[in-house]
């Protein structure tokens, strides 16, 4: 008995594989197709599932079978990589169809190392980075929808709360001293204007300046590869006067900015400058 035949709900597998993926045929072992027990096809031949077939007996997945052929290619070697030039495409596929040697080969490779590892490292440094950039872009439209905007603004600052401490209460003076270094502000819109998105220090890994200086640049690079028109500058976190930005409504609550970037939404991609 032929040691890689198996049995689906309907027939036996044979040996040899013939699949329509989208139109382009291909044919494999039925041994390649299960080397990777958790990848999709694997579970697909696995004998649990029926499989469609199109008109001339072919196994069919639903697929564009453009890159199919690397798929394949890895499952037979896993030495044998797609040309760098294929690198994300290739990736796109290898995670359609779940074989995690080659989501990781991909990730690592030199085109998508930056992408998939050093990206990623910088956008684990903040608490939920996807609801902070969708938040972004939520009130970037906003204003729009709110004003009419061809160019949104919208500004993301960080802020400490450092409490007043005990010891200036029982000093006048030096607690106005203290005081004469900020400039207070009642709320964060009164600070920062309405279309703002606050982010407080605990929620950034390291040094919040520093961090959202390169968080800045990463969330530009994601938007615009989103399909926005998005560029950031960076914002002083003190006032005309030298005085550091804060918003307090209490010697409790004292919320020092550490950081503070604008992103500008270019809608018409009018190419207008601050």
């Amino acid at each position: 008995m032929d040691p890689y035949r198996m049995t689906d709900n309907n027939n036996s597998f044979p040996s040899v594989i013939t699949l329509n993926v989208g139109g382009r045929i291909f044919a494999t072992r039925l041994s390649t197709l299960l080397k990777y027990p958790d990848s999709m096809l694997a579970v697909m031949f696995s004998g649990r599932h029926v499989i469609d077939k199109d008109s001339d007996g072919n196994y069919f997945i639903d697929r564009d079978g453009t890159h199919f052929n690397h798929i394949l290619n890895f499952l037979r070697n896993d030495q044998d990589l797609p040309p760098v030039a294929l690198a994300e495409e290739v990736l796109k596929e290898a995670m359609f169809y779940g074989i995690a040697p080659l989501i990781d080969a991909m990730k690592n490779s030199p085109p998508l190392f930056a992408e998939y590892v050093v990206r990623q490292n910088i956008r684990d440094k903040i608490e939920d980075y996807s609801a902070v950039k969708q938040k972004l872009i939520d009130l970037a439209r906003e204003q729009v929808v709110e004003s009419g905007a061809i160019i949104s603004v919208v500004r993301v600052a960080t802020t400490k709360n450092q409490p007043i401490p005990g010891d200036l209460q029982f000093s006048k003076q030096v607690y106005k001293q203290f005081y004469r270094k900020f400039r207070t502000y009642k709320s964060f819109e009164s600070c920062f204007g309405k279309y703002h998105l606050h982010i407080p220090c605990e929620n950034i890994k390291g040094l919040p300046n520093v961090v959202m200086d390169v968080l800045a640049n990463c969330l530009t690079c994601d938007l615009n590869k989103e399909g926005y028109h998005c560029s950031y500058s960076v914002e002083g976190i003190h006032d005309e006067e030298h005085k550091l930005k804060t918003i307090t409504w209490s010697d409790d609550e004292f919320h020092v900015c550490t950081s503070c970037h604008v992103f500008r939404f270019d809608w018409l991609d009018t190419s207008l400058q601050f």
